[in-house]
């Protein structure tokens, strides 16, 4: 192999592949994060208390919430749906993918390394993936609604995602008891 992609045959091309992936992970946040803006903003603070409200309330059927918030902003709408449908729909991404990366970030606090980076390498090839399955889906849909419903699959996609890792991440937890009861210091 040769180029940009280390080959881990060649001496110290693991450990170079290791760090590649190792940085990737890393900068996660900063690739998929929504915008520094958009998440201290009311509207999202307001969505996420939504969001843990529904996921609580629907134990059974998580995957029920997704697009909740999408669906009640679009309604509350006034004029163009088209443009409501793709400012909603990144809306509630926003919330959904900071779950994602916070998901991310725990499921990595129990792996080495090497695992850390081949979560990285998956997850970069996910978004890759999605994003690419995302468009297609919205060019086959009417002109003026493509956009929209593009933003509509990502959210899906974002939110399953981050449904999945939150499951994995909770199975992968040690229950940890405490080693004495608590203590009243008066």
């Amino acid at each position: 192999m040769t180029g940009a992609h280390p080959d881990p045959a060649v001496p110290g091309g693991r450990m170079k592949a290791l760090l590649v992936a190792g940085l990737a992970f890393l900068m996660l946040p900063l690739l998929c994060a929504a915008p520094v803006a958009a998440q201290g903003s009311p509207a999202v603070a307001a969505d996420r208390v939504q969001l843990a409200a529904c996921l609580r309330d629907s134990r059974g059927s998580l995957p029920s919430c997704i697009g909740s918030i999408a669906i009640s902003c679009v309604r509350a709408a006034s004029g163009d749906r088209r443009a409501a449908e793709f400012s909603c729909a990144r809306r509630e991404e926003t919330v959904w993918r900071e779950r994602l990366m916070q998901a991310m970030q725990l499921s990595g606090r129990t792996l080495d390394a090497g695992q850390r980076s081949r979560l990285a390498a998956l997850h970069l090839a996910w978004e890759g993936f999605i994003a690419q399955k995302c468009a297609f889906y919205g060019a086959t849909q009417r002109e003026g609604w493509q956009v929209g419903r593009q933003a509509g699959c990502e959210l899906r996609e974002v939110a399953t995602r981050a449904l999945e890792l939150e499951r994995v991440a909770l199975q992968q937890a040690p229950t940890r008891r405490p080693s004495s009861p608590p203590q009243i210091i008066r």
